[in-house]
């Protein structure tokens, strides 16, 4: 999972955000332009997993920890939501997150599960 977010607006060069892994050993800079099509593009294949999703409490905490994922992507430090304990609710983190790796960092592999 993804958790700083840095804005590089070095002169004669274009804005990149820099995505950093929570343990600080992974670090990728991409062009302001391709970050915004990445996070569309994330945003699009999570919203389509969710909806799909057969329970109303599954469905709703996918839009909750989607909502938490782009906070992160955007560089805001927020509390994880809660898997309430819920073993569905853990494949469903695991599912985004995937998603997020995917279109941030291998934008030509994206598959749906």
């Amino acid at each position: 999972m993804l958790t700083n977010l840095e804005l590089d607006r070095q002169s004669g060069r274009m804005p990149v955000v820099r995505l950093k892994n929570k343990r600080g050993r992974l670090s990728i800079d991409i062009p302001r332009p391709h970050f915004e099509t990445a996070f569309r593009d994330f945003t699009n294949a999570a919203e389509h997993f969710a909806i799909h999703l057969s329970d109303a409490l599954d469905r709703k905490f996918a839009y909750q920890y989607l909502e938490y994922v782009q906070e992160v992507a955007r560089g805001s430090e927020l509390v994880k939501p809660n898997p309430i304990g819920r073993p569905a609710c853990r494949l469903i983190c695991y599912e985004l997150e995937r998603l997020f790796r995917c279109h941030f960092f291998r934008p030509g592999d994206c598959t749906s599960i």
